[in-house]
């Protein structure tokens, strides 16, 4: 009897592919070069049945539900090395650098605070979370909307799976060279294959190392990684995985950013000016350990056990501007503050779920059962400096080794939280008709947070899903769908409790093409989310002193329409589009009632990635371009207003195989040198420039 692996491998009827270039001879054959991902096959980003996102064997248009792909071809395509390069290039996401000290994304108006390696829950995203190199990863997949049924509690923007590379049934390996601006070099090698004459063990290793540099003066980030993953068939039916990885970033971090003028205007900084002091650091040391133990257990039911563990820790030292009332003319008005923290982060995460079909009323059924648990413990040291160092400064003169460093004197513990949820989730697709399905699931979740002073508790909280899908034709679906989830909150009421949970529901129609035998994923979406019990101040009891009280009272609302295309049009021609529309508005709100709740989302975002095989010279060139575009942002603090217009950035790219296993690449983002705000934050500091142009070129080998 085969083993789970090679069962699922003779379904999907594909071999692994070596390279994401394609020769002559197999361009014949193979429309597109498949990647191994999970238990099975997957063509390119058009699929994702076996992915852990949804944690059963469904097609894109079975899930009622937005899903985007990037796969490891497009992150080869586009020189996309860390996960905030992917967001930038995922349909419907605006990417916020440095908020919270990490870096956060927006989708559909809301942040993006659900992440997952496998389909485990993992602390990425929190307070000073490590950057995410993707020389580990073989695709992100992204679903958008609610997903409290399966992830737990979290925002109704997305969930973000990063799905791992895993060992390869035949030998192959690669090795990626490259160097850019601003003094940017890269190495990737990857090693995969049997361990054993019989192939019942298999590894894979990765190893990368990153210098880069950026378009403001001193900062830079230097990236060392190793990755190791071992699957075992301990029988014909129970295949066991085990892995681990290191990595670890030191950075001299841009905190600062750019301030505005004391009315919110431009004060026409330079794009490569570093408001920092030159010793300003920021290390990042991470651990992950994992393993999985997968079950066949007959008449096609599957079972998976999945542990998640990481330990981190970041040390974090700075010196940075912050223009408090900022003079155009002059420059004066920013003063320079210091400070010093350390993080300690400790994640695990439990997954336990199985799925299979079932007969009812003469029909077949599918279910899926799983309960899961996730456990973060996050503490904060505040460092005191020796030395004084703040002090009133002029952004135009600045210099950023005019100030020495101080030593720090102690750490104390500032913050310490143990933040604990755990919950059991099923699901059901039922064939109530040939051409219809109905999707129905549920979730029981609780949640508890222990810090230095108080615990919190949501007590048991339930979650419902469902959809209805309508396949009426051979290629073609529609869909409905109804997601939620909820989002505990801390703050007080006056009776000494805390806020009841805030609550997102997600509401979405569309539909979904899977045309070309299945190679070119096409969609549409109308969605609408609602966020109620939002915390405001309680109006019949005003502050005192520090302490503000709060009821649930606030409600927000997110719609928009989406449509997105992903695949292949020819043989060998790839496309990626997408277009979001989204318009957000406070509907119960003290103070902002039928404002606008998101101004930093833009109305409009457009993003598109094709990349072409030319057909001369036996398909040696190939040639790549992409455009994001966006609408008008805007950003009010203090009652000061911040606009960045709408703007265009283009890419390209050029490809030449200079023999079946090695391809050289130049790619060039930003070619018109677009000069525009990522982020805005706030008057006073942290406004992010957009990266100009640049230019890396890059050899891949396969062997």
């Amino acid at each position: 009897m085969p083993s789970p692996r090679a069962m699922a491998e003779e379904e999907a009827g594909s071999e692994v592919s070596k390279s994401s270039e394609v020769t002559s001879d197999q361009s014949q054959v193979e429309t597109l070069p498949p990647l191994l991902v999970e238990d099975t096959k997957v063509y390119g980003s058009q699929s994702l049945r076996g992915a852990t996102l949804s944690k059963m064997p469904l097609e894109m248009r079975e899930i009622p539900q937005s899903v985007s792909v990037i796969d490891r071809q497009r992150m080869e395509q586009q020189n996309l090395t860390d996960l905030d390069d992917v967001m930038e290039k995922a349909t419907g996401v605006t990417v916020q650098p440095y908020q919270q000290l990490t870096t956060q994304y927006y989708v559909r108006g809301f942040q993006a605070d659900s992440f997952e390696i496998d389909g485990s829950p993992v602390g990425i995203g929190y307070q000073a979370s490590s950057p995410q190199d993707m020389a580990v990863y073989d695709r992100v997949e992204i679903l958008r909307g609610s997903n409290g049924m399966l992830h737990g509690s979290g925002n109704p923007a997305a969930t973000i799976n990063l799905v791992r590379k895993k060992p390869t049934d035949t030998f192959q390996s690669s090795v990626d060279l490259s160097g850019g601006s601003w003094d940017t070099y890269r190495g990737e090698a990857d090693l995969g294959g049997p361990l054993i004459e019989n192939g019942a063990v298999r590894g894979r290793l990765v190893g990368a190392y990153e210098k880069k540099g950026y378009f403001y003066d001193e900062a830079e980030q230097k990236t060392g990684l190793a990755y190791g993953v071992i699957e075992a068939d301990l029988s014909d039916t129970t295949l066991l995985t085990l892995g681990g990885q290191y990595q670890a970033i030191d950075a001299v971090p841009n905190i600062a950013g750019v301030p505005m003028a004391a009315d919110g205007s431009d004060l026409g900084l330079s794009r490569s000016r570093y408001l920092n002091t030159d010793w300003s650091a920021n290390d990042w040391r991470t651990v992950r350990a994992f393993g999985a133990l997968e079950h066949q257990w007959g008449g096609g039911w599957t079972s998976k056990l999945s542990l998640e563990y990481e330990k981190s820790s970041s040390d974090l030292k700075y010196g940075a501007l912050y223009g408090s009332n900022i003079d155009a003319e002059t420059g004066n008005g920013a003063i320079l503050m210091p400070g010093a923290y350390r993080f300690h982060d400790e994640n695990r995460s439990v997954d336990l779920h199985a799925n299979g079909p079932f007969k009812l009323l003469g029909k077949d059924h599918h279910a899926l059962f799983g309960l899961n648990s996730n456990r973060r413990q996050h503490k904060v040291d505040t460092g005191t400096f020796e030395t004084n160092i703040a002090r009133p400064v002029n952004v135009y003169t600045w210099d950023p080794s005019s100030v020495p460093e101080p030593g720090v004197s102690r750490y104390d513990t500032t913050s310490d939280s143990d933040t604990r949820e755990a919950g059991f989730y099923a699901m059901g697709r039922f064939s109530i008709a040939d051409p219809l399905t109905l999707v129905l699931g549920s979730r029981f979740s609780g949640w508890q947070q222990d810090t230095l002073t108080s615990s919190y508790s949501t007590g048991l909280q339930w979650i419902p899903y469902s959809g209805l899908i309508w396949d009426f034709a051979d290629d073609w679906s529609a869909y409905a769908g109804y997601t939620s989830v909820f989002q505990p909150q801390t703050s007080l009421t006056y009776d000494g409790g805390i806020l009841d949970p805030i609550e997102g529901r997600s509401y979405e129609v569309g539909i979904k093409g899977a045309l070309y035998e299945d190679r070119l994923n096409v969609s549409a979406a109308l969605f609408r989310i609602e966020q109620s019990n939002r915390a405001v101040e309680d109006p019949d009891h005003p502050s005192v002193g520090r302490t503000t009280y709060y009821i649930n009272g606030g409600k927000v609302r997110s719609q928009g329409v989406e449509l997105e295309v992903n695949g292949k049009v020819m043989p060998d021609w790839d496309v990626s589009a997408g277009y979001t529309y989204t318009d957000t508005k406070y509907l119960e709100d003290p103070n902002n009632q039928g404002d606008e709740f998101s101004t930093t989302t833009p109305h409009h975002m457009f993003k598109l990635w094709t990349n072409y095989t030319l057909p001369w010279e036996e398909k040696r060139w190939s040639v790549g371009a992409g455009l994001n575009a966006q609408s008008e942002i805007t950003k009010t603090s203090n009652s000061i207003t911040m606009k960045q217009s709408p703007y265009v950035t283009m890419d390209l790219r050029l490809a030449y195989r200079i023999m079946p296993t090695v391809t050289a690449s130049l790619n060039v983002k930003n070619i018109s040198n677009e000069k525009y705000y990522q982020e805005l934050f706030s008057p006073n500091w942290s406004n992010r420039y957009g990266e100009p142009r640049s230019v890396t070129f890059g050899v891949r080998a396969t062997f």
